[in-house]
C-alpha cells in the first residue's frame, strides 16, 4: 500500500490548484462553481476508464461521454491561493481548502455568519492510499460525533446510513430484504454528511467501477472515528457539493448530473404488469381480458406493461426482438383493442442475447458482445441458458438495439420499453466494452451499460414519434439515468417488512438523483398478499410517482396480483386507485418542477423540516412540500400516529378537515380504505374531479383547492399543465399558475393568475378549506378556450 503524499511545488493554474505526488500521481482541485469543488487524483497515465456519463452540468453527456476532467459546462469562479509550511490554502468565495502536503490531507471549511466551519476532513493519516496489488483506491475521511450520512440511492435500511457498509454494484437481486439485503440494483456513489446540528455537505464520486462505502462500521485503535470508500480503479476523482442544508444539496446534484427527463402524464398513472399473462399460451386473450375487466370493473388504469413472455418461444426461453405468433395470433388487434380501451403499452426488453437466439451468429460476427480478452463473446449465465450481453457502448450495437426497438416493439403497436435486467453482472475480468470507439475494462464500466442501453431506447423512441415525449424505464443504472426515464425497487418481495423498509429504499433515491421511483404493488416475489396488506401497498404507491401493479410467483397455482383478487378489499383497492388520479394534477405539477429545479417529488420529512423527530426515520414521506403521507404499514391495525413537524399555521387532515398545530403527536383513524394525508397550511393543491373512464390521467375538471391556515398570512404556490404529452411546454405553449392565497380574520382570498398559452389546462374551479366563520373570495384565470 502506497500513502500518498506531495512530491514537489503546487502550482496555480488559470483554472485550479495543481500538485504533483508520489507514486506517478497528481492532486488538480478546481473551483466549478461556488457551491461545488472538483478534487482529482490523476495516475500519470490518465484514467483506465477516461469519461464521465454521470456529470452533465450541459444537461446531457455526449454519447461517448465526456473528459473526467472537463470543465465544460460550469462557471469557474476565480481562486486564490497561499503557501505556508508544509501546507497550501485555497479558496473561492465562501468555500476554502487547506492541502497538508505529507501525508496528503485536505480540510474543507465554508464561511458562515460564525466564521469558517470546517466541514469534511480527511483522516490524519494515509487519507489516500494506492493499493497496487489488488487495483484498488481508497479515502478516508474523519467522522464528527453525530454526523448523519445519507443517499447512495438503491439502498436498504434507515435512511441514515451511519455505522454501515455498503457496496456500489448492480446485481439481480430478486426478492431482497429491504431493510438489510445489499448490493442491489442501482449504481449510487453519493453520499450527504448532515452535522449534528443540520449543516450539510455532499459527496459524489465519479466513478462506475465497484466500490465499498464504510460509513463507519469499521474502527481502528490507531484513528479517530472515520468513514472511507474504496474502488477498484486506479485515482480519484471526488466532486464537494455545498449545502448547508439537505435541500440545497439535491437540487446541485441533478445540477450536475443533468435533470430528469419530465415523461408523458399517461405513465404516472397506474400501470399494471406481470409475467404470467404474457407467458401465458394464450397471452392475447388474458391479457385484452384482463384489461376489459379494468374498465368493466371501474378499475381506473392508463398503462399495461408486457413481461417478456411475447418473446418466448417453445422452449420457454426469452428471446428479444422476436415474436410468439401463437400467443399473439393477431397482433395488430391485440393493439388495435388495447388502444380502443384507452391503453398506452409499454414492452419489457432484455439486453442479452441466450446462444440459441436467431440472431446470435450474426450479433457475434458483427462483435456486437461484450467480448473476451481474444475477441469472441463473453458468456455468462442469463434466463434458462448460457447467453451473451450485448456492448451498449458499441455504436455498431446501438444501431443495431434501436432497430429492433423501432420494428419489433414500437413498430408493432407497444408506446414505449422497459430496460429490464440489464444490471451487466460481468465476471471475466479480462472483458473488454467498445466504449464508443475507445475500449474500457467492461469490469470498471458495469453500469454504463444500463445507462446507454436507456439512452439508446429513450432515442429511438424519441425518433420514432419526434413530436412527443419519450417514456422509458430501467431497472438498473447510475446516477445520470433519470435524465432518460424512471426506475424502481426492482423485484420486492411480498410481506409487511417489505412494506415498511420499501418506504426509505425509494426516499433514498429519491434523494440521490433517481426521482422518479416506485415499487412493485403487492411485492414481485414471494407468497400471495392478503386483503390488508395488499391495500396498503395500493395506498402507499398511490402517491408516488411510479405506480405499477408487478408480480411473478410460479410458485402458487393462483401465481398474480390482481386488483380484484381479494373481493372484500376491491372497494377499498379502487379508492386508492381513485386517489392517486385525484392527486395526479400534483404528481405531475411536481413532476415538471423536479424536471426544472431539480427538487424531489417525494421526499422524507427530514428533507423540508428540521424537526428532531423527522430524523427519527418515521414511517411516512412528503408528497412535494406541503403535502404529509403518514401509510399504515402496520398488519391488523386501524389507526396511525406522527409527530406533524412545526410548520406555520398547522396541518389540515385532507379528510375530516381538523387542523393540528404542528410539533405535535397526534393519532388519526386509519382504516383499510382510508390513507392518512396531512396538508400544510398555506397550500394550494390541484385536484382533479373529473376524468374520462378510458384516460383517468387527462383530468377536464380540476379543483384549486387551499388550506388556509387560522392565522393572518400569504402564500404562493405554482401550478403546471400541458397537454401531458409533446414539446412544446419548452415553448411556453402550456399554463402555468400563479396562486396567492392570503388570509386574515374575517377572510380568506385566492387569486389565480397564469403565464403562458393555458394549453393543456382543464376546467377550474376554487375549493377553500379552512374558513371556520371566514368569507371566502376566489380569482380564476378566464375558461380555455
Amino acid at each position: 500500500m502506497t500513502i500518498l503524499s506531495a512530491h514537489g511545488p503546487a502550482t496555480m493554474t488559470a483554472n485550479g490548484f495543481v500538485m504533483p505526488l508520489n507514486a506517478g500521481f497528481t492532486l488538480k482541485l478546481e473551483a466549478l462553481e461556488d457551491w461545488l469543488i472538483r478534487l482529482a487524483i490523476v495516475p500519470d497515465e490518465g484514467f483506465r476508464v477516461d469519461r464521465s456519463w454521470m456529470i452533465a452540468p450541459e444537461g446531457d453527456t455526449p454519447v461517448e461521454g465526456r473528459d473526467r476532467l472537463s470543465l465544460d459546462g460550469f462557471a469557474l469562479p476565480a481562486m486564490a491561493h497561499e503557501a505556508e509550511a508544509g501546507a497550501d490554502i485555497v479558496t473561492c468565495g465562501d468555500t476554502r481548502v487547506r492541502i497538508e502536503h505529507a501525508p496528503l490531507r485536505l480540510a474543507v471549511e465554508r464561511r458562515t455568519a460564525d466564521g469558517w466551519r470546517t466541514v469534511l476532513k480527511d483522516r490524519e493519516r494515509s487519507a489516500y492510499d494506492w493499493l497496487a496489488k489488488r487495483g484498488s483506491f481508497r479515502h478516508y475521511q474523519n467522522r464528527a460525533p453525530g454526523e448523519r450520512h445519507y443517499g447512495l440511492g438503491d439502498k436498504a435500511g434507515p435512511l441514515d446510513r451511519t455505522s454501515r457498509r455498503f457496496r456500489c454494484l448492480q446485481i439481480d437481486s430478486m426478492g431482497y430484504d429491504a431493510e438489510l439485503s445489499d448490493p442491489l440494483y442501482k449504481h449510487v456513489p453519493f453520499v450527504m454528511v448532515e452535522a449534528e446540528d443540520g449543516h450539510a455537505t455532499g459527496l459524489l464520486y465519479d466513478t462506475l467501477s465497484e466500490m465499498a462505502v464504510d460509513l463507519g462500521c469499521e474502527h481502528s485503535n490507531y484513528y479517530e472515528p472515520y468513514r472511507h470508500v474504496e474502488m477498484l480503479e486506479k485515482g480519484l476523482v471526488l466532486y464537494v457539493i455545498a449545502g448547508p442544508r439537505l435541500s440545497d444539496i439535491v437540487p446541485r446534484l441533478m445540477r450536475l448530473t443533468g435533470r430528469p427527463h419530465l415523461p408523458p402524464r399517461w405513465s404516472m398513472g397506474f400501470a399494471f404488469t406481470t409475467m404470467h399473462h404474457a407467458d401465458a399460451p394464450n397471452a392475447q386473450e388474458v391479457m385484452t381480458g384482463f384489461a376489459q375487466r379494468c374498465r368493466t370493473d371501474d378499475i381506473p388504469i392508463s398503462a399495461i406493461h408486457s413481461g417478456s413472455g411475447y418473446t418466448t418461444r417453445a422452449d420457454g426461453r426469452r428471446y428479444v426482438f422476436t415474436w410468439n405468433a401463437a400467443k399473439f395470433p393477431d397482433r395488430g388487434g391485440f393493439f388495435a383493442r388495447l388502444k380502443e380501451l384507452g391503453y398506452h403499452t409499454c414492452a419489457n426488453v432484455k439486453p442479452v442475447l441466450l446462444k440459441e437466439h436467431p440472431a446470435y451468429p450474426e450479433a457475434a460476427e458483427k462483435g456486437l458482445f461484450v467480448k473476451r480478452s481474444d475477441g469472441t463473446p463473453a458468456v455468462e449465465m442469463f434466463w434458462g441458458g448460457e447467453g451473451s450481453s450485448l456492448d451498449l457502448s458499441n455504436p455498431q450495437t446501438i444501431a443495431w438495439w434501436q432497430k429492433g426497438i423501432r420494428e419489433q416493439v414500437l413498430g408493432a403497436g407497444f408506446d414505449a420499453a422497459w430496460n429490464d435486467n440489464n444490471e451487466a453482472e460481468l465476471w471475466d475480468e479480462e472483458a473488454t466494452v467498445d466504449g464508443l470507439g475507445r475500449p474500457l475494462p467492461a469490469i470498471e464500466a458495469k453500469p454504463l451499460q444500463a445507462l446507454l442501453m436507456t439512452r439508446a431506447t429513450f432515442e429511438a423512441t424519441k425518433a420514432h414519434e419526434p413530436d412527443k415525449r419519450p417514456y422509458t424505464i430501467s431497472r438498473a443504472g447510475p446516477i445520470g439515468i433519470a435524465r432518460y426515464g424512471e426506475t424502481w425497487t426492482g423485484d420486492n418481495s411480498t410481506s409487511w417488512h417489505t412494506l415498511k423498509w420499501n418506504i426509505r429504499n425509494g426516499l433514498s433515491m429519491s434523494l440521490s438523483g433517481m426521482p422518479f421511483i416506485g415499487h412493485d404493488i403487492g411485492g414481485f416475489a414471494g407468497p400471495k398478499p392478503g386483503p390488508e396488506l395488499f391495500t396498503r401497498f395500493v395506498q402507499l404507491m398511490a402517491l408516488h410517482p411510479r405506480a405499477v401493479m408487478n408480480s411473478w410467483k410460479p410458485q402458487l397455482s393462483d401465481p398474480v396480483n390482481l386488483p380484484w383478487m381479494h373481493p372484500e378489499a376491491t372497494d377499498a383497492v379502487r379508492q386508492a386507485l381513485r386517489l392517486r388520479y385525484r392527486f395526479l394534477p400534483l404528481l405531475y405539477s411536481l413532476a415538471h418542477q423536479c424536471h426544472r429545479t431539480g427538487e424531489p417529488i417525494v421526499a422524507p420529512l427530514l428533507y423540508h423540516f428540521a424537526d428532531a423527530s423527522c430524523r427519527a426515520d418515521p414511517d411516512a414521506f412528503m408528497l412535494g412540500p406541503d403535502v404529509l403521507v403518514a401509510p399504515n404499514v402496520t398488519e391488523g391495525t386501524e389507526t396511525v400516529s406522527i409527530d406533524l413537524p412545526e410548520t406555520d399555521g398547522g396541518w389540515h387532515d385532507f379528510w375530516d378537515g381538523t387542523i393540528y398545530a404542528g410539533s405535535t403527536q397526534v393519532t388519526v383513524p386509519a382504516p383499510l380504505d382510508r390513507l392518512p394525508i396531512f396538508v400544510r397550511s398555506g397550500a394550494v393543491l390541484p385536484l382533479a374531479l373529473d376524468w374520462p373512464s378510458t384516460s383517468p390521467h387527462a383530468a377536464t375538471r380540476v379543483a384549486l383547492t387551499a388550506f388556509a391556515g387560522p392565522k393572518a398570512g400569504e402564500s404562493r404556490r405554482s401550478i403546471f399543465f400541458d397537454d401531458g404529452e409533446s414539446w412544446r411546454y419548452q415553448g411556453g405553449d402550456a399554463s402555468l399558475l400563479a396562486c396567492h392565497l392570503s388570509t386574515d380574520a374575517t377572510r380568506v382570498g385566492l387569486t389565480v393568475t397564469e403565464e403562458g398559452s393555458g394549453r393543456g389546462r382543464p376546467d377550474l374551479v376554487a375549493e377553500l378549506r379552512g374558513l371556520g366563520t371566514r368569507a371566502g373570495e376566489h380569482t380564476l384565470p378566464a375558461a380555455t378556450a
